[in-house]
Order: structure tokens, then C-alpha cells, then sequence
């Protein structure tokens, strides 16, 4: 059982803090939009129909931690974590596609009410899942061509 909690991991120290810190980063952002989210519908003021609001505060914090991770450059754990990115991306773009074609043949609003639909909810996770799947892409190659200057 130690093992399965206790594995060695292959991260230094460096690593670990800064997984650390981003985690910290995220939930502080999450907290506080929680936080301002509870004081608005209070008030009565609602910025997002049923559940978007709250998908739209867990995709604020994902997006901080997943832009953190890429800035930092935080090493995955393996391999294969690298193409979560390029899925992230490509989830985006379909939702995008899927969403936009919504809205201009239907000339549906993305506000009602005053507050975001799910549609305008949608359009905004998948700018979302797209920025952090191009910043992902140009990462990389920006450290490529460093790493061709060197």
C-alpha cells in the first residue's frame, strides 16, 4: 500500500513545489470566484444559468493550473500526458465548431436574461480548452527553435 501512495515518482524537489504552488494557485482562484459567485446570487444577481456558472469557475481554475504548468514548464509525468494537451485542444475546437454553428444558423444569443446561456457558457470553456492547447503548441516551439540556436 506504501508504495502505491509512496512511488517513486522520478520528480526532484524543484518539481514537486512547483506542482505545489500551482495546485495552491488554483484552488485560492477557485475559492475566491466561489466566494464572489455566492455574494452575487445573494444579492440576487445571476451571471450564469443553472450549473454554468459553477463548470465556468472549475474550468478558470483548470485553465490557470494547465497555463502554469506549460509556462513553468512543469514536466509531465510521462509521455503520453503531453497529448492531454493536444485532446484538450481538439475537444475545444469541435465544442467551437458545434456551438458556433448553433448560434449562427439558429441567431441564438449567448445572453439571456442577463446571464450566460449554455451556449455562451460553452463558447467561453472551449476559448478555454483552445488558448490553453495553442500556448501548449507555441511552448513548444518556441523551446524548439532555443534549443536549435544553442
Amino acid at each position: 500500500m506504501k508504495k502505491c501512495f509512496m512511488g517513486d515518482d522520478g520528480l526532484d524537489e524543484r518539481q514537486l513545489l512547483l506542482r505545489g504552488d500551482v495546485y495552491k494557485h488554483s484552488l485560492i482562484l477557485m475559492m475566491a470566484l466561489l466566494l464572489i459567485d455566492g455574494f452575487l446570487r445573494d444579492e440576487g444577481i445571476v451571471w450564469a444559468q443553472g450549473m454554468w456558472g459553477n463548470i465556468l469557475i472549475f474550468w478558470a481554475g483548470m485553465g490557470l493550473a494547465l497555463v502554469e504548468f506549460i509556462l513553468r514548464d512543469i514536466l509531465p509525468r510521462s509521455r503520453r500526458q503531453n497529448s492531454l494537451y493536444i485532446f484538450l485542444g481538439l475537444c475545444g475546437l469541435v465544442l467551437a465548431v458545434l456551438i458556433g454553428t448553433s448560434i449562427f444558423i439558429g441567431h441564438e444569443p449567448l445572453i439571456e436574461n442577463g446571464a450566460l446561456n449554455t451556449r455562451g457558457a460553452g463558447l467561453i470553456q472551449a476559448a478555454v480548452m483552445l488558448g490553453v492547447c495553442l500556448l501548449f503548441i507555441g511552448k513548444r516551439v518556441y523551446d524548439g527553435r532555443r534549443r536549435d540556436e544553442e
